[in-house]
């Protein structure tokens, strides 16, 4: 299994709080480039594993939440902020 060096959604929040508390659109882009990042290796892990991580933090839904967030700038974390 990835190690603690992933890049996953609930570390790339953080790009998006940042964005949210000084308004500096540096910050999305920084969050937009994570979210690519991350989601490569959702799709190396799937290949790798023939299976992906289903976990709100650090698997596959919460990714998608984060690709979702990154379109909307929105840094509302689910079950933190949202739900």
């Amino acid at each position: 299994m990835a190690g603690s060096a992933t890049a996953r959604a609930g570390n790339g929040f953080a790009f998006l709080k940042l964005l949210a508390l000084t308004g500096d659109h540096c910050w999305l882009e920084r969050a937009r480039g994570f979210a690519m990042h991350a989601a490569e290796q959702v799709d190396r892990h799937r290949a790798e594993y023939g299976r992906g991580r289903y976990t709100l933090w650090t698997g596959d839904i919460g990714v998608a939440l984060y690709l979702q967030a990154c379109l909307t700038g929105q840094p509302e974390f689910p079950t933190v902020d949202a739900f």
